[in-house]
Parts: structure tokens; C-alpha cells; sequence
């Protein structure tokens, strides 16, 4: 067999310790080195890193990859547990049918005049003071409206806790899985139970009296199935203050750009309650959202395990061997984007459309269709990254004071050193 080119590292640990510090600079040294196909070792496991379409064809072909037992360890154990995305075939597709319930046309719909308030309110409270720091203050906005459009709590003493908690988990997710007391993946272990335990609680209550939040069009499935969606898409949906804090850094350093949007904002929704078609009609806010999805480092890697064996790029994968595709580079990848490193919106907009090159090329949040392994909120992330620029839009000007912009890549996703910080008017 021609196995793919690249390092084994130490043994059992392999390359574990350099991929959990920046993964994303795993992939691209990586890929630089050894191209669209390279192996490892990861804790234990033979991996084989995918990039490039023909990477990501093989990836989604579900005859040569499942997504069960592919996992690595810590995601699964932080995860509380075997979530619906990682099952193959009709068990996942029964449960993601019930998920789907929680983020379609009609619920999104529904959750816009709550995650309008908060908006309104979150950008009420920073604009008063001196500067901000969009990371740290959108986190909270993110981590608020999820628990308000999917669980039914309001902002307050309790959200606050969980965004505490996320961060931890979050910071576990790229550690060492040793759960020594004291150790950052013993205090993310810890923040998962608090969470876990109180979305047990959580969901006593909405089988007793439902309502219009996400979990209540979810009651279809078991306790412990509710237990670890719920926490799965509150992680899924944290890293959306990534892309708001984006759209923020970039309209601020592009005044055309920014003066365009605006002036969609006046002609589709310039006062009052922001209606769902109006968002989907704003061509070059969505784009610019788009563009936010693709630049943003927010999610490394896809997870799969080898079916069978196969060739990609003319190297051999052998079954069983677990395979990561690496969407981080496919979204960066110039034989799709034109300049990729460039903030550019246009390149979604009619006349160019480099996503429509070929159907798995653009894939920020997984492939078509939302049945399969599609992420489960990439609408709702674009509803509320539109309500936030809507907002933003309608009632405040911002600048960026002199800072360090550069990634602090030891945190999950990304961000920048200084925090990005915003003065709001």
C-alpha cells in the first residue's frame, strides 16, 4: 500500500500534544508539508488528514466513512456521551429529524422577537461604556440567546453560569484528557456534570408544562437523548460570537462595505420588529455573514472512521484507520477561493459564486442535506448573526481602538490577542 506521507510522532501520544495545541496550525504546516493527504498518530489512533475537494468527496461518501467509534476521546467524553452526530444511518436519521423540528423555518421565526430584545439590550449596555471587548462580551450574547431560543432562560444569574461553565469546556476540548484535580480538563469535566445536571432538571420541567422554546419541539426524544442534544448544541452554537465578532472587526475596516450593508438595512427592515424574510433579503449582508463563516477559524476538523479501504490523491487509507477531514483548510483553499485570505464578500454574489464551483465547496458548517451530517444550526447562526447586524446597523456607529489583532490560537476558536476590542456609539 502507498500510505499517506508524515508523522507518527512519539509512541501512543503520537502528534496529540502539537494538534491539541493549534490545530489549526497542525493543518496548514501539515498540508504545507506533506499536501491534501497526510497521516498521524493521535492518542493511540492511525489518522488519515483530508483536504481538498477530492478529500472531502471521500469524506462524505457513506459507503468509505462512518461516523461511529471516530470520535476522539475527549470531544466524546465532554460531550457527556455518543451525541446523534455521531451515529450513521437511521438511528441518526430519526434523530436529527427531531432536531430539525427545533431549527426550521417556523422556529426560527418564533425565537426572532427574543433574540431581537437581547440584542438590543446586549448592545444597549456595551454602548455606554468607554470600550468593550467583542469576544468576551459576545460570548455571553451567544451563549444568552441559545439558552433563551432553545431552553427558555431568560438572561440572568443562571446564563451567566453557563457561559462560565462553556468556557471551561471549551478550554477542555484542547487539553491533555488527563482529569488530574486541578488540570484544565478536570475543571471542564466538572462544568460538564453542573451543566448536565442542570439540564436534566430542565427537561423534567418541559415535559410537565411545555413551551416555545427549542427543547419543548424536542420531547420526542428519551431523557438522556434531550440530555446530550441539548448540550450538543449549546457547544455547536457557542463559537457563533466568533462570527458576530467578525462582522464587527470587519465593517469597521471596510466603510464601503459597511455603508453597503447599512443601506440594505434602511431598504428591508429599518425599524421595528426584524422579520425573518427581510434577513434572507439583504444579498450582501448575508454574503458578508458568509464570508464571516468562511475566514473565521471556528471549527478544525470533520471526524470519520474508514469503512473500508480507499485511495485519495493516489494514497492509500486502510479500513479502520480513523479519518479527519480538515475543513479549516478546505475553506482557505485557493483552487476554491479566489485570494482566500482575503475579507470578500463578493466572491458569494452572482457573477462570481466561487461557493458554487463544486457542491462540497463551500462547507464551513458540514455538507448538504440538513437530514444528513449538515450542522444542525447553520441556519439559526445566520438568523442570528443577521439580527445582530440589523441591529448594529439600525442604531450605532463603532470604531477600533489600537490593538493586537493577531490569533491567540491556544483558545478554541481563535481570538484575537486583545480581545478585539470595540468602542460603540
Amino acid at each position: 500500500m502507498r500510505l499517506p506521507p508524515g508523522n507518527r510522532g512519539l509512541p501512543w501520544l503520537g502528534e496529540s500534544m502539537a494538534l491539541l495545541r493549534n490545530p489549526f496550525g497542525f493543518l496548514e504546516e501539515r498540508r504545507d508539508r506533506f499536501g491534501n493527504v497526510f497521516r498521524s498518530k493521535v492518542l493511540g489512533r492511525e489518522v488519515a488528514f483530508l483536504a481538498g475537494l477530492e478529500g472531502a468527496e471521500r469524506f462524505y461518501d457513506e459507503t468509505i466513512i462512518s461516523r461511529s467509534d471516530a470520535h476522539p476521546y475527549q470531544l466524546v467524553d465532554l460531550f457527556g456521551g455518543d451525541n446523534m452526530e455521531m451515529f450513521d444511518g437511521e438511528r441518526h436519521l430519526a434523530m436529527k429529524r427531531v432536531a430539525l423540528t427545533a431549527f426550521d423555518e417556523t422556529a426560527i421565526a418564533g425565537y426572532l422577537p427574543d433574540l431581537q430584545r437581547l440584542v438590543e439590550s446586549t448592545l444597549d449596555r456595551l454602548a455606554v461604556l468607554p470600550r468593550f471587548s467583542a469576544t468576551r462580551d459576545l460570548r455571553r450574547l451567544a451563549i444568552e440567546a441559545i439558552c433563551w431560543n432553545v431552553m427558555g432562560i431568560e438572561p440572568g444569574p443562571r446564563s451567566l453560569a453557563i457561559v462560565r461553565d462553556y468556557d471551561a469546556v471549551m478550554t477542555g476540548l484542547v487539553s491533555m484528557p488527563v482529569p488530574i484535580p486541578g488540570t484544565p480538563y478536570a475543571r471542564a469535566r466538572a462544568a460538564r456534570d453542573r451543566l448536565l445536571a442542570l439540564y436534566r432538571r430542565l427537561i423534567a420541567e418541559r415535559r410537565a408544562k411545555p413551551g416555545n422554546d427549542g427543547l419543548s419541539r424536542m420531547l420526542a426524544y428519551t431523557d438522556d437523548e434531550a440530555l446530550l442534544e441539548i448540550h450538543h448544541i449549546v457547544i455547536a452554537g457557542f463559537v457563533v460570537y466568533a462570527l458576530m465578532a467578525e462582522v464587527l472587526r470587519r465593517l469597521a475596516e471596510q466603510p464601503a462595505l459597511r455603508e453597503h450593508c447599512a443601506a440594505e438595512v434602511r431598504e428591508r427592515a429599518p425599524d421595528g420588529p426584524i422579520p425573518l424574510g427581510a434577513l434572507g433579503r439583504m444579498e450582501t449582508s448575508v454574503n458578508v455573514v458568509r464570508e464571516a463563516k468562511r475566514i473565521v477559524p471556528l471549527v478544525p476538523l470533520a471526524f470519520g472512521r474508514a469503512l473500508r479501504p480507499f485511495t485519495c490523491e493516489g494514497y492509500d487509507v486502510p479500513e479502520g484507520w480513523r479519518v479527519y477531514l480538515a475543513l479549516h483548510l478546505n475553506n482557505h483553499d485557493p483552487a476554491i477561493y479566489a485570494d482566500p485570505g482575503r475579507f470578500d464578500p463578493d466572491r458569494f454574489a452572482p457573477g462570481r459564486a466561487e461557493q458554487a464551483r463544486h457542491p462540497l465547496a463551500f462547507i464551513p458548517q458540514g455538507a448538504e442535506p440538513p437530514t444528513g451530517h449538515r450542522c444542525l444550526g447553520l441556519d439559526y447562526s445566520t438568523a442570528l448573526v443577521l439580527v445582530f447586524l440589523t441591529v448594529l446597523l439600525r442604531r450605532y456607529t463603532w470604531e477600533l481602538p489600537p490593538q493586537d489583532l493577531i490569533y491567540d490560537w491556544s483558545r478554541l476558536p481563535p481570538e484575537p490577542r486583545d480581545g478585539l476590542l470595540v468602542t460603540l456609539r
